[in-house]
C-alpha cells in the first residue's frame, strides 16, 4: 500500500449499509444487447475472448497445514 493513500476504511454492519447509488430501475430497463454493448465500450472491464476462456483452468486451493506452537 502506498504511503500517499488517503482512503478511509469504513466498516458497515448488515443493518447499517449506506444507500445504494445504483439506479436499479434504469438497469432493469436495459436489454441484454445494451448491457453487452456497454461492457464492450468499457476499456477497464472487457469481456474475455473465447481464446482466453479456453486457456483457463480450475484452481483448487491447497489444504492449510496445521501448525502448533512449541
Amino acid at each position: 500500500m502506498s504511503k500517499s493513500a488517503t482512503g478511509k476504511i469504513v466498516r458497515y454492519s448488515r443493518d447499517n449499509l449506506p444507500p445504494s447509488r445504483t439506479d436499479w430501475d434504469k438497469v432493469m430497463a436495459m436489454t441484454d444487447e445494451e448491457i453487452h454493448a456497454r461492457a464492450l465500450a468499457d476499456p477497464d472491464a472487457q469481456p474475455m475472448t473465447a481464446e482466453e476462456l479456453a486457456r483457463m483452468r480450475p484452481v483448487v486451493p491447497r489444504e492449510k497445514k496445521k501448525r502448533r506452537a512449541r
